[in-house]
């Protein structure tokens, strides 16, 4: 068949039978598990098999063939043979030799004869065969399990409490996400790269960076209408650089996740997207939405003024330090997000007709940059509930038409300078909470507009500011959980427009005006507990002339008399505009 070399094989076999393949030994036994060889033209080893057949297996020593095969022949047929005289048989019962003109082999039983080496080496090949498949199930797994687990715990990156207004009532926008797919490598994606190398750096050449992706946005995806019959801007249109900060904007602050994201990477003007569109003071008008409009400059175009993403819109990321270069920048409000980072000197050099900055509630550290310094525009700035911490920023002091400053609720070490007591416009100062020490201001005059005065739980171990008494417009001064010593200043009494006087837990002496001044006027909440030093008699009169307190706050301290009737009874919940809503006193006696 397909495994046999024809007659002259079967032949060389027979005639290497013949010549005494099989002996036996003196007691008549078959040597043939000896394996005997014969050295002729031909190799030939066989052997005896367990069924009782002769298995032959030959190689051509001169060259003729190249493996060794085995292959059986039939006893039976083989007896046949000599009885039809076809071969002849010696004295010993041996086959003699002879040739066949043709024997037919069945090459179902014929196989290569292997050494142990081959057989080593194919049971080596099987194992690294099935230690590859295990491996390979080993790793679908591991995937398996562990992709779930980190998508689940990805962003678990801050957890923080939000005090915060309603959520915004608009529903969110339907508009996906506008990013191309793929490496770019087309000429424009090219050029628009060395274009804003100068703005962006090599971060345009980082692959998944929001500024990779905004680049690949205005190279394929913007499908704003051009003046060439196309879509998109080029490199040399006016306003090229402005659309593309606005779109780093959206993908450094995760703008697929935004609650409200309404036009935004939409064909449509940056000037009309949300946050954008819109008023501020300064700022937007009909038509041209929340941009300035420039049209009269040759190439110019209208500049983004003001950012208002208001609250909870879900925001993630990073201010990137492009938005610098929006210098007509007025008005930036981002709170009760995930703001985190640092605040970039670049936007105060380039924001130098920035009014107001609201960025409360937030997760930010760091301090306010120096960049900041001199802005003679910026009145309103909340950097509250966020993490900002290092020495209280003196930039402060130099923002002379200041008028709003919040920023309670962060990490702010160092000193207050005194500059804070000489700007004229600032009407209310908050930075409860944070860890402030010293003295406080004592440098205010007639002409400041101080109407709000918070300086709660700091460490401040000064005496309360004598000068804070001109503070003719002053409704609420906040100094509680201080260190703060000494008594009531007595310019304080002719404060008429006082409302709210938090003193407690501090180290304070003395007691009350008894006589009537005009600081029990409009005076609705008094908290003075927990200052062992503060003593004398309790002015109770004082305080039945007027309907409008609400908090009396007196444990803790050495103060004495008695509340009456009529202050007591004030605390009957069926009054409204009236009614006494704390009293820490013991009206009973």
């Amino acid at each position: 068949q397909d495994n046999y070399y024809g007659g002259a094989a079967v032949a060389a076999v027979a005639a290497a039978s013949t010549a005494g393949a099989y002996q036996q030994d003196s007691n008549g036994d078959d040597m043939g598990a000896e394996k005997k060889k014969k050295e002729d033209d031909y190799n030939a080893s066989y052997y005896d098999g367990n069924d009782g057949d002769v298995e032959m297996a030959m190689k051509n020593s001169g060259g003729g063939y190249d493996e060794a095969y085995c292959f059986e022949a039939d006893t039976e047929i083989m007896a046949e043979i000599q009885q039809d005289n076809t071969v002849q048989v010696d004295e010993s019962g041996g086959i003699q030799a002879f040739v066949a003109e043709t024997i037919e082999i069945d090459g179902d039983d014929v196989g290569i004869i292997k050494s142990d080496a081959e057989i080593e080496a194919e049971e080596k090949r099987k194992y690294v065969k099935y230690f590859g498949a295990a491996v390979c199930c080993l790793v679908v797994v591991v995937v398996a399990v562990a992709v779930p687990l980190t998508l689940k715990f990805t962003k678990n990156v801050v957890n923080k409490t939000r005090y915060v207004s309603d959520p915004p009532t608009e529903p969110p926008s339907q508009m996906p996400s506008i990013m191309p797919s793929g490496q770019p490598t087309s000429t424009k994606f090219m050029e628009i790269v060395d274009f804003l190398m100068p703005l962006s750096g090599n971060a345009l050449k980082v692959q998944g960076s929001p500024q990779y992706k905004a680049a690949m946005w205005m190279e394929s995806g913007d499908m704003m209408p051009n003046s060439r019959g196309g879509t998109g801007l080029s490199i040399d249109d006016a306003g090229f650089t402005q659309r593309y900060i606005m779109a780093l904007f959206y993908y450094a602050m995760d703008g697929d996740n935004w609650v409200q994201k309404q036009g935004w990477l939409s064909e449509k003007s940056e000037c009309e997207w949300f946050g954008i569109d819109g008023f501020s003071a300064g700022c937007g008008s009909d038509g041209i939405g929340g941009c300035i409009k420039r049209s009269d400059f040759e190439g110019d175009y209208n500049k983004v003024c003001r950012l208002s993403m208001g609250r909870l819109n879900n925001l993630f990321g990073e201010f990137p330090k492009e938005m610098g270069q929006l210098e007509e920048m007025r008005y930036v409000e981002i709170q009760d997000d995930w703001l985190i980072g640092t605040i970039p000197t670049e936007l105060g050099r380039g924001w130098r007709k920035l009014h107001t900055f609201l960025i409360g509630g937030n997760v930010m550290h760091g301090g306010i940059p120096s960049s900041f310094a001199n802005n003679e525009f910026l009145g309103t700035v909340f950097i509250d509930r966020n993490n900002f911490n290092g020495t209280w920023p003196t930039v402060f002091d130099t923002l002379k038409n200041l008028e709003w400053l919040d920023a309670e609720g962060n990490d702010f070490t160092g000193t207050l300078t005194p500059g804070i007591g000489e700007l004229k416009s600032l009407r209310i100062f908050n930075i409860n909470n944070n860890s402030i020490s010293g003295n406080l201001p004592d440098t205010f005059d007639e002409s400041n507009l101080m109407e709000d005065f918070e300086v709660a739980y700091n460490k401040f171990s000064s005496t309360l500011p004598e000068s804070l008494g001109k503070a003719k417009f002053l409704k609420d001064l906040r100094a509680s959980g201080n260190q703060i010593s000494g008594g009531i200043p007595v310019s304080y009494y002719n404060l008429k427009n006082l409302e709210e006087l938090y003193l407690d837990n501090n180290r304070m002496v003395g007691g009350l005006p008894q006589t009537y001044e005009p600081f029990y006027d409009g005076l609705q909440e008094l908290s003075v507990h927990t200052n062992m030093g503060m003593k004398g008699r309790f002015p109770v009169e004082n305080f039945e002339k007027t309907l409008r307190v609400k908090v009396i706050e007196l444990h803790n301290t050495e103060m004495t008399g008695q509340i009456s009737e009529n202050i007591c009874g004030r605390l009957d919940p069926n009054l409204s505009y009236t009614r006494l809503k704390t009293i820490t006193a013991d009206c009973e006696k």
